[in-house]
């Protein structure tokens, strides 16, 4: 296990159709860059490996559903956000977030930025941008509907570091 701080990563999850073709955009990605798989997701909180277990407050939460509107794809030089959608910002899901932040007695709140990453690597900014100008998705809104609880480094800087995430609750 990596050595930095572990933290509890709550993630949104599309609904079946947008997340197919997501996590076929990620799996093709991974394949052409040789890095790893994972699964389409938002993140709406991160909280402290040490607060309230994440079954209790996902049972605590009931039915989520949320719609998300894209507003662009993008690029960074952030590990995390290397390509990504970048989803316009919503009312609902920050609503979400500091229920969780609440019901998680984190210390910080979390701001989200509604984005979802498509891939992980070090690449050049030209390469990045090319990406950003071949990737089409056939919707803009996105509907999610179901929340899971992730173990994951904080932050979240190598390959090694996301193929240790492990989902603590779904």
């Amino acid at each position: 296990m990596t050595t930095k701080p572990q933290a509890i990563a709550y993630w949104l999850l599309p609904e079946t159709a947008a997340r197919e073709v997501f996590a076929e955009k990620i799996s093709e990605l991974a394949r052409r860059f040789e890095t790893p798989v994972f699964a389409p997701h938002v993140s709406v909180f991160i909280a402290p490996a040490n607060s309230r277990h994440p079954a209790e407050i996902l049972r605590g939460l009931g039915a989520v559903r949320i719609e998300l509107r894209i507003h662009s794809i993008r690029f960074s030089e952030q590990f995390t956000k290397t390509l990504f959608v970048q989803f316009e910002r919503s009312v609902p899901l920050q609503e979400l977030g500091d229920r969780i932040w609440k019901a998680s007695r984190a210390p910080e709140r979390y701001v989200i930025d509604p984005h979802m990453s498509l891939l992980y690597a070090s690449l050049p900014a030209e390469k990045k941008k090319a990406l950003v100008d071949e990737i089409r998705f056939p919707f803009r809104e996105v509907s999610f509907s179901s929340i899971c609880a992730m173990r994951c480094a904080r932050p979240t800087a190598t390959v090694a570091e996301v193929k240790q995430w492990r989902l603590l609750a779904p």
